[in-house]
């Protein structure tokens, strides 16, 4: 797996928590890249100068690409078999299909002390490169889950202790959260939360909006982004 381009390589470079493998240039000579080969040689990662790498990119690289092990995905039995501590707050994504969506939602669950996000494999975005770049480090922080069928998934945690939430047009004011450990669902861009799975949320919340704003619905990732907040200053996890 590759990030690409001078400022995404430059933040992953910098953070400690995402293990390297190699860094790829055009021209060790370029000007542009000079305080990232810098970077890379202070912290000992190898370099290598091939022009022809970078031709299966559709995208821009800016002459640079930072070599990355292929993302590993966490089981989720392997969640439900943690102590109850280290459980707590959980993000459930119902098919959230844009990688930059996934990538901030990741950066804002980091914040706000996520620790795991559920996905499901068909209809919905993956890690790669693009979401890691968008994350801004925050993908070292949690744990992502892919599963096959989110309702079943959902409803297995509700066996294990969980309380499910969630996020959705029609719902109850934001107050009166229940304590962990909780898993948080947000739904699709443009659909929302599907019908199967509103059917596994114990409460669903709404995120109250300005009468006089003639935009229908948020953003998913700022929806997301403001449930974990107002869930972490309820409880601090």
């Amino acid at each position: 797996m590759e990030i690409i381009g001078r400022q995404g390589v430059y933040v992953a470079l910098e953070d400690d928590r995402i293990e390297k493998i190699r860094l790829v240039v055009m021209d060790r000579n370029n000007e542009r890249i000079k305080d990232i080969i810098e970077l890379a040689e202070k912290k000992n990662i190898k370099i290598s100068e091939d022009r022809n790498f970078f031709n299966k990119f559709k995208r821009s690289h800016q002459g640079v690409a930072l070599v990355i092990p292929e993302f590993k995905y966490m089981e989720l039995d392997e969640m439900f078999a943690l102590p109850k501590e280290e459980r707590e707050v959980v993000v459930a994504l119902d098919s959230i299909e844009d990688v930059n969506n996934l990538g901030s939602i990741i950066r804002s669950a980091s914040v706000f002390g996520v620790s795991k996000i559920i996905i499901p494999k068909d209809r919905a975005a993956d890690v790669t490169p693009a979401v890691i770049k968008t994350s801004q480090g925050g993908i070292a922080d949690v744990d992502i889950i892919k599963v096959t069928n989110l309702s079943r998934a959902l409803k297995d945690a509700k066996d294990k202790g969980y309380f499910v939430i969630g996020c959705h047009m029609e719902g109850e004011p934001m107050e009166n959260f229940v304590s962990p450990p909780v898993i948080i669902v947000v739904g699709n861009e443009h659909k929302g939360i599907r019908p199967g799975v509103l059917k596994e949320c114990d409460k669903v919340h709404t995120i109250p909006m300005s009468k006089k704003s003639s935009v229908g619905s948020l953003n998913a990732g700022i929806a997301g982004s403001i449930m974990f907040y107002e869930y972490f200053k309820a409880f601090g996890v």
